[in-house]
């Protein structure tokens, strides 16, 4: 099903990454990390590339242990229309959550992630739900808006997530729309 906040896909590429074995983690924090270029499947590379695409940066790892959730955030300082691609190794049950801003509400804790990437906090009076949904193998997923993971099973979650955007424009990246234009041939 088509909505503004999750799409599934089936590709032409099994996996992003050479090698899965960099996800590895087994602490009980969650973490955030970029693979290496080194680490991305060129088949991946070679695909965008023929769709006019390039990756915007490395693939980012989030990594959420068993029976933990990453709290309500934005992925950057501002609420925009922001999709990525992400793929969720592991995790099984795990589910993704989305909210509009509350009246009233305001940013209150804009911070860095241990990636170095920009990341906004929201507390649960600051967000109203609007959309919960399973990421599969891979998804179209909107990070521009806040949103949550709940991870509550027995399994630890890694979400690879790639950022994509047009050649001509490299560090742009998508929103939804051009996004599900994009894959729409991909779309299961």
């Amino acid at each position: 099903m088509i909505n503004n906040y999750c799409v599934d896909l089936s590709i032409p590429v099994e996996h992003p990454l050479k090698d899965p074995s960099i996800l590895n983690q087994t602490d009980y924090k969650p973490d955030i990390f970029f693979a290496d270029y080194s680490d991305v499947n060129e088949k991946f590379t070679q695909w965008l590339n023929e769709l006019g695409l390039v990756m915007t940066y490395p693939p980012l790892i989030f990594y959420t242990p068993p029976r933990r959730e990453c709290g309500f955030h934005i992925d950057g300082n501002v609420i925009t229309d922001r999709a990525v691609m992400n793929w969720i190794v592991k995790g099984q049950g795990s589910l993704m959550h989305w909210y509009n801003l509350a009246p009233d509400a305001e940013i209150t804790d804009m911070t860095v992630t241990q990636a170095g990437t920009p990341y906004t906090r929201y507390n649960e009076d600051q967000v109203v739900h609007v959309h919960t949904q399973e990421v599969k193998w891979p998804s179209l997923v909107q990070t521009g808006i806040p949103h949550k993971i709940t991870n509550y099973g027995d399994e630890p979650r890694w979400c690879i997530s790639c950022d994509i955007s047009f050649k001509d424009h490299p560090e742009a990246g998508l929103n939804m729309n051009q996004s599900i234009e994009i894959f729409k041939k991909w779309i299961v």
